[in-house]
């Protein structure tokens, strides 16, 4: 007689794997011979190794509905079940201890994400936790109160099925788009897609020749000069349009736009006034040629191309040059250098408490898979850990 799980997950990154620690744990626990993960990769948790550069930006101090986007009501439930596990301290309880720094992102004390994973999996291992990779997943049906899960020709018996195959980012990672399908053929339907936390083209005149070079800054995107999302944060400047933090985080508010751009403000600590004082003293010395006028304010390639757009030599004019430096977007770079995918998985038809499909019963999807993403900082790894707990509580009849 074939082997009856009690839970298949689909998909060993964050969401699946804390998913299986919790359908392990407590005084509901399942057995690890009952708990099937099916990893299409020949290894779990590679995007998991990956976050923080390497580093496991695992969460963020700074929390709340703000960070994230998708269903308003779905997002403000999912913030009061982070509020009642406390993934802080759940992490910790599992031997994960955190260190915070002043923008609130939180790594482990290590700094290495992959000390996460090892963690993890030791627990995962320690629970006979069966994980089978090299197994993508291609259909799932439902038979009575059985679900069969299709790897080829291989078939899978499950009594709940966990969906944690991601979206449609960071194709490298296997997460190439195609989960979605598993679960449309039951009805749900899926958002427009959209890469978030990607680097964005821009017009390249103005930056011409600064490639390489990196400025803290405060950027805005526009749409029809209408005012779409700030960031302040690292900006990075590329041959082909502008990278780092401030643009992953704002990067999925132009996705859909058009005649979109961005103003970067430069100097964001000083006020315009204060701006205007240092370019005046600048200038009243001698030795100071206009070419050189920004070469100690900011890096110096990068202050010529700023004096070059401004409108005159007065220290006003330069003055707003240095706040208002106007890039034209062209796009964005594709699903294979985004970090996360903006949109999914429609929420409507999701319990929001547990997970659930409100379509199949015993279907669970979480993480990537939906229709919620979040701000650069830990806040999608949150969100992905956070839903794969919640799925086991439920399946657990907790």
């Amino acid at each position: 007689m074939q082997k009856i799980y009690n839970s298949i997950i689909i998909g060993g990154g964050a969401s699946g794997l804390l998913c299986a620690v919790e359908l392990l744990s407590g005084d509901n626990h399942f057995k690890g011979e009952d708990v099937l993960i099916l990893e299409r990769n020949d290894r779990v948790g590679k995007k998991l190794i990956a976050t923080g550069n390497g580093q496991g930006n695992l969460m963020n101090q700074n929390f709340g509905a703000n960070f994230y986007y998708g269903d308003k009501a779905f997002i403000d439930q999912f913030i009061e079940l982070e509020k009642q596990i406390n993934l802080k301290k759940y992490l910790a309880d599992l031997g994960i201890y955190q260190t915070s720094g002043s923008d609130g992102k939180t790594y482990p004390l290590s700094k290495q994400a992959s000390a996460v994973l090892d963690l993890l999996r030791a627990f995962l291992a320690y629970k006979n936790c069966q994980i089978l990779t090299s197994k993508k997943v291609d259909k799932i049906s439902k038979n009575n109160d059985l679900f069969e899960v299709y790897v080829g020709t291989e078939k899978y018996l499950a009594k709940t099925v966990v969906v944690s195959a991601g979206g449609s980012a960071g194709k490298h990672f296997g997460t190439d788009g195609s989960a979605y399908s598993l679960v449309e053929k039951f009805g749900h339907k899926k958002t427009a897609l959209y890469p978030s936390l990607v680097q964005l083209k821009t017009q390249t005149n103005q930056i011409k020749g600064l490639k390489g070079l990196k400025e803290r800054a405060k950027v805005s995107s526009y749409s029809k000069d209408k005012l779409l999302m700030t960031a302040e944060g690292d900006l990075l400047f590329t041959d082909y349009g502008v990278s780092g933090s401030a643009i992953f985080s704002l990067s999925a508010s132009v996705a859909d736009k058009e005649g979109a751009y961005l103003i970067v403000e430069f100097l964001p600590n000083l006020s315009r006034s204060q701006v205007e004082d240092i370019i005046r003293e600048r200038q009243s010395k001698p030795y100071i040629s206009q070419e050189e006028l920004l070469s100690s304010v900011l890096n110096k390639k990068i202050g010529q191309q700023v004096l070059k757009s401004a409108k005159s030599t007065k220290p006003s004019d330069i003055a707003y040059a240095i706040k208002n430096f106007r890039l034209n977007v062209l796009g964005s770079l594709d699903f294979s250098y985004a970090q996360v995918t903006r949109g999914g998985i429609k929420t409507d038809k999701i319990d929001a408490k547990t997970y659930q499909s409100k379509i199949v019963k015993g279907l669970y999807m979480v993480g990537e898979i939906l229709d919620v993403d979040g701000d650069c900082g830990g806040y999608n790894l949150t969100f992905a850990f956070v839903s794969g707990i919640v799925s086991a509580k439920s399946i657990k009849g907790e």
